[in-house]
């Protein structure tokens, strides 16, 4: 089949589809337990099950991932009203928040065209915006996990108690969170790393945002995700055996060349860098110099 006559296929399975997905949702009806009456979840909260016009539909962009077009083209492409997903949505102040479900919304649009139609729902009533973005951070199951930078973000907007904690030991060791990818002196844009190295122990990330806070001060170089990974690497390995003053002269003193001068060849790149730390802390030998065996066993 040529080029031509395929193109021209999938564009009438398009339309098809199209127009298959605007008659179901003409035709779907309420689901049965929508009585107007709100099911109460717990002494502040209440759902219903209901539909909602789709010109109503709005998210609250502080805390949500922008949406990735790509992906609602193949929810498009693959498009099954059998297997639409009830859109999860907030009254709040006056508007109707989807917390979960931008990217159906999003394909239901594209599909009728932004013409009005009717969405169905499942619409929350009580929660505040902490309760949205807890929710939008937790979302798992049929909906893509949320981005892990996204996710963290907003666990940290809802007053997470971790995320609490995580923000606080951040701040206490002179760093803030980046509000962008773009990392800048003393801000750090890779939350992701950051929160992995948290979410294996707390202790351990405090202990190497203050190391390198003393070595390199917040410079915008040294916050790099595989630098901040190979620095938590290092202090894993050898936590209890450095010197603190010694690791500041050799490793401290050290720029980015020096750095990746020293640092060895393995496609993981945390240990790359946790290897040229020990390689630089070693630099002089003498008493105290730190064997390598352990740290060789991180690299597979």
């Amino acid at each position: 089949m040529s080029r031509k006559n395929r193109n021209a296929r999938r564009q009438a399975n398009k339309q098809q589809k199209a127009q298959g997905i605007q008659m179901s949702m003409n035709a779907i009806p309420a689901p049965e337990n929508n009585t107007g009456v709100i099911r109460m979840l717990d002494e502040k909260c209440g759902c219903e099950f209901t539909h909602l016009p789709n010109s109503m539909l709005e998210s609250d962009v502080s805390y949500q991932r922008p949406i990735d077009m790509k992906r609602v083209e193949r929810i498009v492409e693959n498009f099954d009203s059998r297997l639409v997903n009830l859109v999860k949505v907030s009254f709040r102040d006056g508007h109707y928040y989807v917390f979960d479900g931008a990217h159906t919304l999003a394909a239901l649009n594209e599909v009728n065209k932004y013409k009005n139609f009717m969405v169905s729902v499942m619409l929350f009533h009580g929660l505040t915006y902490e309760d949205e973005a807890y929710l939008f951070a937790l979302q798992r199951g049929e909906s893509k996990e949320v981005a892990a930078a996204y996710r963290i973000r907003a666990l940290i907007l809802s007053n997470n108690e971790n995320a609490a904690d995580f923000r606080k030991r951040t701040q206490d060791a002179g760093f803030r969170l980046a509000p962008s990818h773009s990392a800048a002196t003393s801000s750090i844009a890779c939350v992701e790393k950051l929160w992995r190295v948290y979410e294996a122990d707390p202790q351990l990330y405090s202990h190497t945002l203050a190391l390198l806070m003393e070595c390199w001060h917040g410079e915008k170089w040294s916050l790099a995700s595989n630098i901040i990974g190979g620095m938590a690497m290092f202090l894993q390995v050898y936590g209890g055996e450095y010197k603190r003053d010694r690791f500041l002269k050799n490793v401290g003193g050290a720029d980015l060349t020096a750095l990746n001068k020293n640092k060895t060849d393995n496609p993981k790149k945390d240990y790359c860098y946790a290897f040229a730390m020990m390689k630089l802390y070693n630099k002089g030998g003498g008493k105290g110099t730190l064997k390598p065996y352990g740290l060789y066993e991180r690299q597979g």
